[in-house]
């Protein structure tokens, strides 16, 4: 059987800036703070058996796995797999104060909860559902059994809400689940995953446990 131990990634420069969405700082490092809660939770890693360490290639979530690297003496694999969701390109470095812009924002956001709705190059439901079942079949299927990954609030909102869902999992489902279940930075939550058990495979053993910030 194998044990996922799912980590948000430490606060970053966008998380106290309240800039939501991310659009004008996608790549924003860790703070101080972010720093420390990754010490924290990295602390708290050297005590589990984590054989794989795998992160998200986003500054943020790399920062917090570099930490956690060097506390636990695990290598840190990339992975564009566990990535925050992805804005549409034309957003990229431009004003959140910019109207076009929340525009854009604001119709980008529905194709998360409209069915087969897109926005230029943006991810849209379809896409990020895909992505969290490549990604459960790529945690299946390396060899590891205890793996921890460092990745991002929505993501991993839409990986846990993949892995209880199934094939059946759609934009309805997501619109009670979206905002209904929040993370903290570097909550950890831990997934089960038993490839023997052919009724109910993954499930969820643990979510968002933060007392390791006190």
């Amino acid at each position: 059987m194998k044990t996922i131990y799912l980590v948000r990634h430490g606060e970053a420069t966008v998380n106290i800036k309240g800039l939501d969405p991310y659009w004008n700082d996608i790549d924003s490092p860790l703070t101080d703070l972010g720093r420390e809660q990754a010490a924290f939770i990295a602390e708290r890693a050297v005590r589990l058996p984590i054989d794989a360490l795998i992160s998200s290639t986003r500054p943020r979530a790399r920062q917090t796995s570099e930490i956690i690297s060097k506390r636990i003496g695990r290598e840190v694999q990339l992975s564009d797999l566990f990535i925050e969701r992805c804005l549409p390109s034309e957003m990229i470095g431009r004003s959140v104060d910019d109207p076009e812009m929340n525009d854009v924002y604001d119709q980008w956001v529905q194709t998360f909860l409209v069915e087969n709705s897109r926005v230029s190059d943006g991810e849209n439901f379809q896409d990020i559902s895909l992505r969290a079942e490549k990604a459960l079949s790529f945690l299946e299927d390396i060899p590891e059994q205890h793996i921890l990954v460092v990745t991002h609030g929505y993501f991993s909102r839409i990986l846990i809400a993949r892995m209880i869902f199934g094939k059946d999992f759609s934009v309805k489902e997501w619109g009670h689940f979206e905002w209904g279940v929040r993370t903290t930075n570097t909550g950890l939550s831990v997934l089960k995953f038993d490839p023997n058990d052919k009724r109910r495979p993954w499930w969820l053993l643990v979510w968002n446990d933060h007392a390791h910030l006190g």
